[in-house]
């Protein structure tokens, strides 16, 4: 699998039920003449989708995302991500009464808006405002080959696992997990702790690198963090499409899990 962040140096989860509601959603991209009326409309489709789900968790863009997208090169791809990545937590099962309409928005520029009803699954419970982790980055932008740490901060001994997004990756390769390894087994913790931990450092090194096959234009990408914090230890695979993560998670019962995301960006190093 491809993984930008490098380590250096699979049971599928048990069913649990889940609710679901139907809500009608909507989304619209408005585009340039350069662009096909297909990936645009495209485009609204994911928006609709996040809309759908947002409807239903409660979920949005955090204020610290919505500034990293607008502090990095490419704004707006690091806010389509973003969007996408909302649906975290919420699995669209169905959709019916698509309807996809195209105008005229200004001069040359035309809008697609998507709309439908989406049957939008979500883990049973509430969140558990006692059960909580704090996440924190060494850094927001990283150059190619610049170590990656992440600290985490416990309310109480919870297990987890830290999984990482690939945007611009494809299929079971977009989201991998990058903690515990091979080399970092500690996958409970109960009190603050940096990862790589202090004996798997030893061993091992969380690298960035730029991703290959990037426009040569592309000076800096988006990727993301997730950290899975569970009270009982979940047999999650280590890689998944995204799809399918966001119906992993959304299995698991709310009161029993704190997902946290972080945003980063990798700038492409001088040749």
């Amino acid at each position: 699998m491809k993984k930008s962040v490098l380590i250096i140096g699979l049971i599928a989860l048990p069913p649990q039920s889940a609710s679901a509601e139907w809500v009608r959603a909507s989304g619209s991209y408005i585009f340039p003449p350069v662009m096909t009326e297909a990936e645009a409309c495209q485009q609204a489709e994911t928006r609709a989708r996040a809309d759908a789900v947002r409807q239903v968790t409660g979920e949005t863009l955090s204020s610290e995302e919505a500034m990293r997208c607008t502090e990095q090169g490419d704004e707006a791809e690091c806010a389509r991500n973003s969007t996408v990545w909302t649906m975290v937590g919420g699995d669209i099962r169905s959709i019916r009464d698509r309807k996809v309409e195209t105008m005229v928005e200004v001069e040359t520029f035309r809008k697609c808006v998507v709309s439908f009803e989406a049957d939008v699954h979500v883990a049973e419970g509430r969140p558990d405002p006692n059960f909580d982790v704090g996440v924190a980055l060494n850094n927001t932008v990283y150059r190619d080959g610049e170590n990656l740490n992440v600290t985490l901060k416990p309310s109480q001994p919870m297990a987890v696992q830290i999984f990482q997004w690939l945007p611009y990756e494809k299929g079971d390769t977009q989201v991998g997990r990058i903690f515990p390894n091979q080399f970092d087994a500690a996958d409970r913790i109960a009190k603050s702790v940096t990862i790589p931990t202090e004996a798997g450092a030893k061993r091992y090194d969380l690298k960035v690198s730029f991703p290959s096959g990037q426009p040569s234009s592309r000076k800096m990408v988006d990727e993301y963090l997730m950290v899975v914090a569970t009270k009982k230890p979940m047999a999650l695979r280590d890689s998944y499409s995204l799809d399918d993560f966001n119906r992993v998670v959304a299995e698991i019962p709310q009161g029993d899990r704190r997902i946290v995301r972080r945003l980063y960006n990798i700038v492409r190093g001088t040749e």
